[in-house]
């Protein structure tokens, strides 16, 4: 399926591919999406789809979305191999479900090991939900773990509207992580650090690490958003929506909107994507 294929071949839009969504088991969703909107601290917040992969793929389909990383994450160490389980149940065409390996799980490499003899592209790791810093010790081991199994790395960065202001996640600690392991294709979320993107703009735009617009564009100044895109490669920018905190529509209409070079919209909204799982470039 190709929901945005008459209007590219009509030259009106490039191909999308969203690089920051989740989706539940749909029993599961049923109760996780209410106690995440019931968590939210720094504004109220609504899923704008059910929280199911269905769900997901009818809000892709809206916006003309051809393809979605979806990321879950294990909140506990007996969570992972059933969350491996499941993401290799869903994936498709459309879908490339990232895993997840909590820090305190004790196998990790031979975790990332069947992740990718699975087929999965990658892990996803966020430090206030599994309360371990990106640069602590136990992070830079899954992400050592990661590159060595050829998987990729979408990080949480920056603060989560679900706690206080944390520093888990910061910009810094990105950075810090990268050294720790340059050989990882790694995503920052968020551009880099939601609500501290002064900060990702010192500390990590210019270094080779995939950053993502998700929950950034209508929050972040349009004037620091076009800083940090101008400081970044441009083959390390990802169109993301975090959906379903977010109406996958109106986020591709906001990138759309930018002031930016036809040619890196279409790097953006989607041969970036390719090369941060990669996968080899289509016309």
């Amino acid at each position: 399926m190709d929901p945005a294929g008459k209007s590219r071949k009509e030259g009106r839009r490039p191909r999308v591919f969203d690089v920051h969504t989740h989706a539940f088991p749909d029993k599961l969703a049923q109760t996780a999406i209410p106690q995440l909107e019931k968590g939210a601290l720094w504004f109220p917040i609504r899923a704008s789809h059910d929280g199911t992969v269905a769900g997901l793929l009818a809000a892709m389909n809206r916006a003309g979305i051809e393809r979605a990383i979806l990321c879950s994450v294990a909140t506990r160490p007996q969570q992972v191999p059933k969350i491996t389980d499941w993401s290799v149940s869903v994936a498709s065409e459309r879908i490339a479900p990232f895993a997840s390996i909590h820090p305190d799980f004790a196998d990790v490499e031979a975790e990332a090991e069947r992740i990718a003899a699975a087929g999965l592209k990658g892990l996803k790791f966020h430090p206030e939900y599994m309360a371990c810093p990106l640069d602590d010790p136990r992070a830079v081991r899954i992400a050592r773990a990661a590159a060595a199994a050829g998987l990729a790395m979408v990080c949480h960065a920056g603060y989560d509207l679900a706690y206080e202001k944390e520093d888990l996640a910061s910009p810094r600690r990105v950075r810090r992580l990268h050294k720790a392991v340059p050989g990882l294709r790694m995503m920052a979320c968020h551009m880099g650090g939601w609500q501290r993107w002064e900060e990702a703009l010192d500390e990590v735009a210019g270094l080779p690490i995939y950053l993502e617009t998700s929950m950034t564009l209508g929050r972040c100044p349009p004037d620091l958003v076009h800083r940090i895109i101008d400081k970044h490669p441009n083959e390390y920018l990802l169109f993301g929506t975090d959906a379903p905190w977010s109406v996958p529509k109106e986020e591709v209409e906001k990138f759309l909107a930018l002031d930016l070079p036809q040619a890196l919209k279409r790097r953006v909204l989607w041969d970036n994507a390719l090369g941060f799982l990669g996968e080899a470039a289509t016309a």
